[in-house]
């Protein structure tokens, strides 16, 4: 089972950007202790006419910031990492 959310702010600038990404690291801290899985759903953000057209339809009066899907799934391994003196001099 998942759902979808949208993060909003009045704003749609530096401040407002921030504000909201310091929102969403909590929300995400938060599902990651319940066991909750996150998904980013960001295409439709970074396109002006669909980033209003999910404001109008979710009635959302300022700036769609990000769209994310949270729920409960089968747990996956962790994404592969190099080691770090690949990537650090």
């Amino acid at each position: 089972h998942a759902d979808f959310y949208i993060w909003a702010g009045h704003r749609d600038d530096q401040r407002a950007w921030i504000a909201a990404g310091q929102a969403l690291q909590h929300a995400l801290l938060r599902a990651t202790v319940d066991g909750v899985s996150a998904s980013f759903l960001n295409q439709p953000v970074e396109v002006p006419a669909l980033r209003e057209r999910l404001a109008e339809e979710f009635g959302i009066a300022g700036a769609v910031q990000c769209l994310l899907r949270l729920g409960y799934g089968p747990a996956v391994p962790p994404t592969p990492r190099r080691p770090m003196d690949d990537v650090i001099r």
